[in-house]
């Protein structure tokens, strides 16, 4: 209780581990006081880590193999002098990492190369320091690599996801990575659950699949999986799937 005319104090705790750069927090002081019941406070500055990795700890590789370029990070001290002393990684020889050093103890720098054919996968690269208050740092690695013909996304939740919202349909983008016309020679899924619409995107250099669900063939409540596979003239036999969630969950009768 703090009297007419007093004062109170007021503690906040602010958990800035695993934040680098600028940061702003707000906190709300509800009081009885018929004057400002509602009071925000603002707390924000620059959080200056122990070593920093510019200009981001999160990677991503994206394209074809060919044309993916390798990526580049610092790792910089802004305090105190330190050595990495050994690099794990959880890529499964999806990717390769190196590093280099730029200023003893000061700045290193760390190059990932992609290795990946075709396919995605996502790790870690962990740099374990001497430093006692900083002995790791992990840098996520994430990598979505695709032959000459795209297909975004490559996975769809169709259907009713509550009794008073509408049926949701869904687009799929076929496009070629090269900027190459081609053409879709065959595209294959079951007509029960879901229909595709195919018309060429303005550029012509893909088209564009919209994917419909049948609803009277998706039981209430129910959930079904099915795929929509896509066949190109750009690379014989080569099959691009798109993997389709269906749902109705409207209320079931009871």
């Amino acid at each position: 209780m703090i009297p007419p005319g007093g004062e109170g104090k007021v503690t906040l705790k602010l958990e800035l581990k695993g934040f680098q750069g600028y940061v702003k927090k707000t906190a709300t002081v509800q009081s009885d006081s018929p004057d400002n019941p509602r009071l925000t406070l603002i707390i924000q500055g620059s959080v200056k880590a122990l070593i920093e990795v510019r200009p981001e700890k999160t990677l991503y590789f994206q394209g074809t193999a060919d044309q993916i370029g390798d990526k580049t990070l610092g790792i910089l001290s802004t305090l105190s002098t330190f050595h990495i002393k050994k690099i794990e990684d959880t890529l499964n020889q999806k990717a390769t990492c190196r590093l280099e050093t730029v200023e003893d103890g000061k700045h290193y720098r760390l190059k990932i190369s992609n290795l990946a054919k075709q396919g995605t996968y996502r790790g870690s690269v962990t740099l374990y320091t001497d430093l006692a208050a900083k002995p790791e740092v992990t840098i996520w690695v994430s990598g979505f690599i695709e032959s000459e013909i795209g297909i975004r996304p490559n996975t769809l939740v169709l259907g009713k996801m509550a009794a008073d919202q509408p049926v949701l349909s869904g687009k799929v983008l076929v496009v070629n990575n090269r900027n190459k016309p081609f053409r879709i020679t065959k595209c294959t899924y079951d007509d029960k659950v879901v229909s595709v619409k195919q018309a060429p995107v303005p550029n012509g250099t893909g088209f564009s699949l919209e994917v419909t669900p049948n609803m009277a063939n998706i039981p209430l409540g129910g959930r079904l999986q099915t795929n929509v596979t896509i066949e190109t003239d750009v690379a014989s036999g080569e099959k691009h799937e798109v993997q389709v969630q269906l749902l109705n969950l409207a209320d079931a009768p009871k």
